[in-house]
């Protein structure tokens, strides 16, 4: 798993829930990523995979993806999956959902 380190990951915690961002570190369950945003939900993509391969559809009144944080730890990681470019970009470019 080390070798992700610094790429550009989907995370879904226990109950954190679904995250994106740049993997700095591993340990058991405990991942802590850079320019992190949350997916709050999604619409484009059946689940994670499919997330992390071709993005979600950011034109959708559906999809709620959270502002950059630039530091996030989760101690509650279940999956973890590569980005392609292709869903990196898309997540990235999301418009930002706040209240």
């Amino acid at each position: 798993m080390t070798n992700l380190k610094g790429k550009k990951v989907v995370v879904r915690g226990i109950q954190s829930g679904v995250f994106f961002g740049t993997l700095e570190s591993i340990d058991g369950q405990t991942v802590e990523l850079s320019n992190a945003r949350n997916i709050w939900r999604w619409a484009g993509a059946a689940n994670l995979n499919q997330i992390a391969i071709d993005g979600v559809n950011t034109a959708s009144d559906y999809t709620r993806i959270s502002m950059t944080v630039d530091t996030l730890v989760l101690t509650d990681i279940c999956e973890l999956i590569p980005l392609s470019e292709k869903a990196a970009s898309i997540l990235e470019e999301a418009p930002v959902w706040k209240i």
